[in-house]
Parts: structure tokens; C-alpha cells; sequence
């Protein structure tokens, strides 16, 4: 679970958060096919680790691209305030406006692939159906770190 906290400065003013999870991404070179994405997406690890090491790692966090978007109306603003000329200001909307639809669309098909892989890893390790982990997940406060050892306790202590 994410906790607001207020910055002072910084690039983007007081969106401490945004900057520091930006910071964590190495950057991409310029790629004619994939031209909306400035950064690598963070290294998972290979479908065979346990789910507890895929937790650790963070495999199943909410999508790169999430942060991506939000970093795009950051830079958004930022480019809009320099520019008074109205046509370059429609041309950058227009552009960011693409980048983001692109990046929604890559958002979509991701968190999808993280949610599959995640209840497909539950069902592996602990034997739990999808709509199983969801009914105990909404019943349940904390992080998927403390999901997952609460989970493995009541398996483990009720003998499956």
C-alpha cells in the first residue's frame, strides 16, 4: 500500500512518489515501434521461481505503465507551460494525448497478464481457484506480502 507524502520542490513539486518510482527505470533508446515508451519495463522474474520470490520482486505491483502515464502528465504540463504559441500547444496535446492512449492500452493488456500470471501462481503453489483468492483477498487488509503468508498459514494449519 502506497502512503502520500508531501515533497517540497523536487522536478514536479510535491509528486515525490511519481519521481522516485520514475527514477527506478533505465531509460530506452529510441524504438520507431514502441516511440511512447521512454523507459525499459522492470525485470520479472521467470514464470518457475515460487510465488513468494515473485511477491518479494514485486511482479505483481500495479503495471509500469501506470506510473508511465502519470509521468507523461507531468511532462505534459511542464511542456505546455513553456510554450505560449497556441498551435505548438494543440501539437503537444495532440501528442501526449497519443502517447498516453498508447501507454492505457499497454496498461490494460499488462495488468491483465499480471492478475492471470498471479492467480495462476496461487493456484500452483496453494491449490486456490481464482475466485477463491478473490473472495479471501476481499476480505482481507494488508499487503499481497501479508496475503500470501496468511494464506500459506491457514493452508498449512487446516492441512492442505
Amino acid at each position: 500500500m502506497y502512503h502520500h507524502q508531501e515533497n517540497v520542490g523536487g522536478k514536479f513539486g510535491n509528486n515525490m512518489i511519481l519521481q522516485e518510482r520514475i527514477d527506478q527505470y533505465q531509460k530506452q533508446n529510441y524504438n520507431p515501434y514502441y516511440w511512447w515508451r521512454r523507459f525499459r519495463s522492470r525485470d520479472i522474474l521467470h514464470k518457475y521461481q515460487p510465488l513468494e520470490a515473485k511477491i518479494k520482486n514485486g511482479d505483481f505491483e500495479v503495471s509500469d505503465y501506470h506510473w508511465w502515464m502519470l509521468w507523461e502528465n507531468e511532462l505534459e504540463k511542464e511542456t505546455l507551460a513553456k510554450t505560449t504559441d497556441s498551435d505548438k500547444q494543440h501539437e503537444t496535446r495532440c501528442l501526449f494525448g497519443e502517447r498516453k492512449r498508447r501507454l492505457m492500452d499497454d496498461f490494460e493488456r499488462d495488468e491483465a497478464k499480471i492478475l492471470e500470471a498471479m492467480y495462476k501462481d496461487f493456484w500452483v503453489e496453494l491449490r486456490m481457484k481464482q475466485d477463491e483468492v478473490e473472495d479471501e483477498m476481499l476480505q482481507f487488509e494488508g499487503t499481497l506480502s501479508e496475503f500470501y503468508y496468511y494464506i500459506y498459514n491457514k493452508k498449512k494449519n487446516n492441512g492442505n
